[in-house]
């Protein structure tokens, strides 16, 4: 069944329909036009095929899909052009139907700042087997009902929050299945997409924590299956909709190039320096996330509050994006043990289930409304500040500067912890007379330059904030 939506414009854009049940089926459309829309229908079966209709579309608030920003493409845009500020939350299980704190995750996800979300279909930690019907003949309708009931709750309650929908999870015989061309491998990402594409809140991630290689082994996924999966899914999307993969630790990104992916997702540990994103950025010209690092409660960091602090800025100020993690959410809920599964994050840390590693990112974001900046067409320059990135980290552009200084106790970041004296640094500055500010990322205040309101530029400058502690120091031209 297909559907061929006509736009005011006259553009055709064909998408496949899909079942609902009983004798119900649906066409799904994005739609970025106001006015009459039409639409008809081409199937196989007499009864789907020929029939037509139309609706009419009116001014929304919505914000959109996400886009790579028209201006800068490692830089991420809703549809309305407003920049998408990346912090990211993990919450596999998000849509699982046997979890029962779903809305309480998303509304505290909401409230600390999170917007965009990891999620994925597995009921089982490493297996999808929840979405077919028992004998494998067709899908669990009930089960892909309760997931849209979720998206939709978060879509009308929160539209600014994006759901990055991990398609095959970590269930590597699926995966071999879809190399093997099996029909219900194949159906999971086809029926996934005709139901949930048109959403705006919706982005595609084929698999997570895979070993890419086409040699058995336990975690490893063929690359030419993960490739095709890809592929498939690029011809098959009707709406744009933003497509990546997920590797294991340590293993980078085998697709960064590849024509259908459109973000450069990657997983390791110990990046406060930015290094990764900075090498995957000098490969492609891709939005570059890191999704996974430490998290809150596996392989926690011993001051979890200054690392995913500094995680947060050193990684956007690479010119990068970066994820957060804290419950176990990879693992079902269980009442008694109440660090496993989707549950929310302010209640969690407030019951002392978990640390509160995710306190300041909130203030991430009044940095950037206050000072009324983006760091779309900045580019990475810790050069400008001696190029140690574990000390101070350099985004700049013509009018603007932005560095982030560290001040870390110690050089490992797993144990370190913020230096409670002023941090300072060196920095040389283009020509020109630049205004200086510096922010506080523990507390949210603004701070004058020590009485220099203004600097001369074209030469090295000495700078050192009037407080303790990391802090971000903001030059700007007239």
């Amino acid at each position: 069944l297909q559907f061929i939506f006509t736009r005011p414009d006259g553009q055709e854009i064909k998408a496949e329909g899909f079942y609902q049940g009983g004798n119900k089926w649906a066409g799904r459309a994005y739609c970025t036009q106001t006015g009459l829309w039409k639409w008809r229908t081409e199937a196989n079966l007499a009864a789907l095929a020929g029939q037509q209709g139309g609706f009419e579309v009116i001014p929304s608030s919505l914000p959109g899909k996400l886009r790579q920003h028209p201006q800068d493409s490692r830089q991420f845009a809703y549809d309305n052009g407003q920049w998408f500020l990346h912090l990211g939350d993990t919450g596999y299980r998000y849509v699982v139907d046997t979890e029962p704190l779903w809305q309480q995750y998303i509304d505290e996800a909401a409230e600390v700042g999170f917007n965009k979300i990891r999620v994925w279909f597995c009921r089982g930690r490493s297996d999808i087997a929840a979405v077919f019907s028992p004998d494998r003949q067709g899908l669990d309708l009930g089960y892909w009902e309760e997931a849209e009931r979720r998206l939709i709750y978060a879509l009308e309650k929160y539209p600014h929050i994006q759901f990055q929908l991990i398609i095959y999870g970590e269930d590597l015989a699926e995966l071999r299945r879809y190399g093997e061309g099996d029909l219900a491998a194949l159906l999971v990402a086809r029926y996934a997409q005709a139901r949930f594409s048109a959403f705006p809140n919706v982005q595609w991630c084929l698999s997570n924590d895979t070993i890419i290689s086409p040699a058995p082994g336990k975690r490893n996924a063929a690359p030419l299956t993960l490739d095709r999966i890809g592929q498939d899914m690029r011809k098959r999307e009707p709406w744009a909709t933003l497509l990546s993969n997920h590797q294991a630790r340590f293993t980078g990104n085998s697709f960064a190039n590849a024509p259908w992916s459109d973000i450069i997702t990657l997983e390791d540990r110990d990046q406060v320096a930015g290094a990764l994103i900075l090498q995957y950025r000098a490969l492609g010209r891709d939005p570059v996330v890191l999704d996974e690092d430490r998290y809150g409660n596996y392989i926690s960091p011993k001051h979890d509050r200054f690392f995913f602090r500094r995680l947060m800025w050193a990684s956007l100020l690479s010119g990068g994006h970066a994820t957060y993690g804290g419950i176990n959410t990879y693992e079902p809920f269980a009442g008694a043990d109440k660090i496993k599964g989707v549950q929310g994050y302010l209640t969690a840390v407030r019951e002392g289930r978990l640390d509160d590693g995710a306190a300041d990112f909130r203030l991430i974001r009044s940095f950037f409304a206050e000072a009324d900046l983006t760091l779309v067409g900045l580019q990475p320059n810790d050069a400008m500040a001696g190029n140690d990135g574990h000390s101070v980290k350099v985004i700049a552009g013509d009018k603007t500067i932005i560095a982030y200084l560290q001040n870390p106790d110690s050089r490992a970041p797993e144990t370190a912890n913020v230096s409670e004296t002023p941090a300072n640094c060196r920095l040389h500055l283009p020509p020109g007379g630049w205004r200086v500010r510096w922010f506080d990322p523990r507390s949210g205040q603004w701070h004058a330059n020590q009485g220099r309101e203004a600097i001369g530029g074209g030469a090295t400058q000495n700078f050192k904030a009037t407080f303790p502690g990391d802090a971000v120091l903001l030059l700007t031209l007239p």
